[in-house]
């Protein structure tokens, strides 16, 4: 019996078990079909699923995902922002700055400013993701 009229407790698993793809993966390039591939399920039944369960498209997700696990690195100021970048799955710092001011409204170098300033506490919320990122 479908769940909200759209899935099935088994299609809800496979979403599940792509999130968790994801969590696990998302240093690597991640499409949407290679992940409905990889769990077993219809493209457009994973990316509405997704959708439902995190609230952001597929890429978005793994985008945010790669944010938010850089967070913890930038505040070691001994990594290089263009390594962290790269560990972190983007093909290039200037990409990462992209995708970080967007989620957070600091660049990665704004952010290790106010870092110094707070005494290595930033209170962030990952714009439109409902993400709060507390004091350290």
């Amino acid at each position: 019996m479908p769940i909200h009229g759209l899935f099935t407790p088994y299609e809800l698993d496979r979403i599940d078990q792509a999130i968790a793809y994801i969590e696990k993966n998302y240093r690597d390039a991640i499409s949407a079909d290679q992940l409905a591939i990889e769990v077993c399920l219809d493209i457009k039944k994973l990316q509405a699923g997704i959708q439902l369960r995190t609230g952001h498209t597929v890429h978005n997700y793994i985008l945010v995902t790669r944010v938010t696990r850089a967070l913890c690195d930038l505040q070691d100021f001994g990594r290089p922002i263009k390594l962290i970048a790269s560990k972190h799955g983007f093909c290039s710092s200037s990409h990462f700055g992209t995708e970080f001011k967007k989620r957070t409204g600091l660049t990665p170098k704004e952010y290790r400013y106010q870092l110094i300033l707070t005494g290595n506490s930033v209170d962030l919320v990952l714009v439109n993701t409902g993400v709060n990122f507390p004091r350290s």
